[in-house]
């Protein structure tokens, strides 16, 4: 519905799950009016060890989903995600209609053909977008791994070497500057740098902290740099505001 989709991957019952969500939905429909949660499942026929859908198969599906998610979308079906784990697929609807008849002869109508036996349920809520907020939209983790790897696409556009160590350095914002000194002495356990001239708020009344490090910038590396400094930002009542580096090419 919205422009702005994105992609990240997780654990759901302990198995890799990939999840592809419209991340900007709920600012572009009525969630008041579309307030009927529904899913289409189906089991994948090759999925890799992993249980993602991959060669051939993804292909047909991708193509699949598009013209189901238009046609389902003329008939008041919003397609607002998928969900991908353990060779099952689900695709996440929310309707004005509190019925799935509809959305069932359309799945069926798209994927039976091709010999995908679908199932298609309602998803209860207790309250309004439950499931989308609680279950489908990213932890703060998660969310900074998605824009880990959208910086870490720029950089190998660029060239750049990611596994090479360089300087990283990390911005976290705090409302407190007793919090941020403590912030301060934990991260210089983890072999931090504080640089200077930091240590003013800003015009939105936050102290703002650089940090840095020498590290490699490969994509599980940064990932889990940004959790150690979320987990610690957190623990001081901080922001994790971000990273950048410079490029090192081959």
């Amino acid at each position: 519905m919205s422009e702005y989709w994105d992609t990240y991957f997780g654990f759901i019952d302990e198995k890799p799950a990939a999840i592809v969500l419209d991340m900007e939905v709920s600012q572009e429909i009525d969630t008041e009016l579309y307030k009927h949660a529904f899913a289409v499942r189906f089991a994948l026929k090759a999925p890799n060890e992993d249980g993602f859908h991959v060669g051939s198969e993804a292909e047909e599906l991708n193509e699949i989903e598009h013209d189901f998610k238009e046609s389902a979308e003329l008939k008041n079906y919003i397609n607002v995600g998928r969900i991908t784990t353990d060779g099952i697929r689900d695709i996440i609807f929310y309707s004005t209609l509190g019925e799935d008849d509809v959305l069932v002869l359309e799945a069926n109508g798209y994927y039976q053909s091709l010999g995908y036996e679908v199932e298609v349920f309602k998803i209860e809520e207790e309250t309004n977008w439950e499931f989308y907020f609680e279950y489908l939209y990213p932890n703060p983790y998660q969310f900074q791994h998605m824009g880990n790897h959208s910086v870490l696409e720029a950089l190998e556009e660029s060239g750049d070497k990611l596994e090479v160590p360089r300087k990283v350095e990390h911005i976290v914002l705090f409302q407190d500057e007793k919090m941020m000194k403590s912030f301060a002495k934990a991260v210089k356990k983890e072999g931090f740098t504080i640089e200077e001239g930091l240590f003013e708020p800003d015009d939105e009344g936050n102290y703002v902290m650089c940090i840095s490090r020498i590290d490699s910038v490969a994509y599980e590396a940064i990932d889990d740099l940004t959790d150690l400094l979320l987990e610690i930002a957190e623990k001081f009542e901080g922001e994790y505001d971000g990273w950048e580096t410079i490029v090192i090419e081959a």
